[in-house]
């Protein structure tokens, strides 16, 4: 499991210096960064994309930094979400309900956990928050299956 204080020295450098970091992720991600920034999320707010963006480049270098996870493969990924979405709409109503769920027995708490924090922010509307989340757990499982 990822540790806590990777996560936390992860945010720490993501957030001193945004910009680079994006762009190392974009260079060392082009298929699932183009997936982010597509037609999928045109209707999040500017500020849902740069939290999107956020929590997932926190991810991509907290697996770099504990030497985890393998190359991103868009077809895995695409399945996981679609999986991801059934059964996160089959656990109840609320998100709280939903999420609880998800959580039982999560081999990668902390990151979901994480993804999680990021989104409980008023700013953040429920679709994105939802859509965040699957995908923020969708390319977690991709990128250590």
């Amino acid at each position: 499991m990822i540790k806590e204080s990777t996560i936390e020295k992860q945010i720490e450098i993501v957030s001193s210096n945004v910009d680079e970091n994006i762009l190392d992720f974009v260079a060392k991600e082009k298929s699932f960064t183009g997936y982010l920034l597509g037609e999928d999320f045109h209707l999040l707010t500017e500020t849902e994309k740069e939290t999107m963006l956020f929590i997932h480049l926190v991810i991509f270098r907290s697996l770099i930094m504990e030497e985890k996870g393998k190359e991103f493969d868009a077809e895995f990924f695409q399945k996981t979400e679609d999986k991801n979405w059934e059964s996160f709409n089959t656990k109840g109503k609320l998100w709280k309900e939903k999420v609880d769920t998800i959580f039982e027995n999560y081999p990668e708490e902390e990151l979901l956990a994480f993804s999680e924090d990021m989104l409980n922010d008023e700013s953040i509307s429920d679709l994105a928050r939802e859509l965040i989340f699957i995908t923020a757990k969708s390319y977690i499982e991709t990128k250590l299956r």
